[in-house]
């Protein structure tokens, strides 16, 4: 049996749940035609550079014929499983495949228009736009590239890097994982977690000094209070609550434009039936709370004592700017003050590198 699947298979067996084994094919498989021949990974890569995008990493609730204690929750029992067997060790031998990550052209003052831009339903993508442009958001850092990709060739599975930004308070580049969803996203902190490392191990850090051509970063360089470095951290970036508005939507929702694609609601504000609270912000609570996640402060700290230049891992709320003394940069078309937002952040926890 490969490495890959024994690892999967105990973690599955460890919450109780042999018929996700099925899952594996899906998770872990390697389309046809879509390796690049000169780069193999071996199983333990294979295994660290999908294991995020597992089902089970984001099942809620306690696993079956445990008692419903703190450390019997579903997340809780792998991020234990993945300390106590040291399979988070594998994540060391990730490395970065692509040659050039900022080939791209993404530009700060690219003309956008705001009706054209909101029409996807990729709301997500949306919101790292928006905030790429702001360039500045506060008490996160200053944003400059978007939408990072890692792939060596298209049809690899790598994802993309959500936003890339530089923490001028702690002198560190950082790596944002963007959770946003106007219903309201049910990622497990868990999978937010895996991911953001995994993206961090598969990007050339080093790219940074050495690109050209990019203009996100040229503008960083000029900043007075940028200066180049080896460190990053982790930034887990999240919605607090999508509300009604009733409930006070209309001042704190992160998004107002919901569906464009409807001619009678494409210039009106939407808002959910009803108030949710996303799973991050839910899981951040707890996790303030060191009784209830202990296993995944755990996993973090683990995390950080395995990478020398990981400073730390930040869960941070993304919130409306209300008090913004900002215009809407002015190659910004279709904006509306009703409608459209600036965003500030703010830090819930940081767990630190100790040491």
């Amino acid at each position: 049996m490969s490495d890959c699947k024994n690892f999967y298979n105990n973690i599955c067996k460890e919450i109780n749940r042999s018929d996700k084994l099925k899952d594996f094919k899906t998770i872990f498989s390697v389309k046809q035609g879509s390796e690049d021949k000169n780069v193999k990974l071996t199983e333990v890569q294979k295994f660290a550079a999908n294991f995020y995008k597992a089902p089970i990493i984001n099942h809620k609730g306690h696993v079956t014929g445990k008692s419903k204690v703190n450390n019997t929750r579903y997340s809780e029992v792998i991020a234990d499983t993945l300390v106590s067997k040291d399979y988070i060790k594998t994540w060391l031998e990730l490395q970065p495949l692509r040659p050039n990550h900022f080939d791209t052209g993404h530009n700060h003052s690219e003309n956008v228009d705001m009706n054209k831009l909101q029409i996807s339903n990729r709301k997500e993508e949306i919101l790292a736009k928006l905030l790429f442009y702001q360039r500045e958001v506060k008490d996160l850092g200053y944003i400059f590239d978007y939408q990072t990709p890692l792939k060596k060739v298209r049809s690899n599975s790598y994802g993309k890097i959500d936003l890339l930004g530089y923490n001028s308070k702690d002198k560190c580049y950082s790596i944002i994982e963007l959770k946003y969803r106007p219903s309201g996203s049910d990622e497990t902190i868990l999978r937010c977690v895996l991911e953001a490392y995994t993206y961090y191990k598969l990007f050339d850090l080093n790219q940074i000094e050495s690109t050209q051509n990019h203009k996100g970063i040229t503008e960083l360089r000029a900043l007075k209070d940028y200066k180049h470095t080896k460190n990053a951290e982790l930034v887990i970036l999240f919605d607090e609550k999508s509300r009604a508005k009733d409930d006070g939507g209309e001042k704190s929702n992160l998004m107002l434009r919901i569906d464009l694609q409807n001619k009678d609601t494409a210039n009106k504000e939407i808002y959910p039936s009803k108030t949710v609270e996303s799973q991050q912000h839910k899981e951040c609570k707890e996790l303030l709370d060191s009784d209830k996640r202990n296993s995944l402060r755990t996993l973090c700290d683990k995390i950080l004592e395995q990478e020398p230049n990981l400073k730390q891992i930040r869960f941070v709320v993304l919130r409306v700017d209300s008090n913004s003394k900002k215009n809407h940069p002015e190659y910004i078309t279709g904006w509306d003050e009703n409608l459209d937002r600036f965003y500030r952040a703010e830090t819930l926890l940081t767990i630190p590198r100790k040491g």
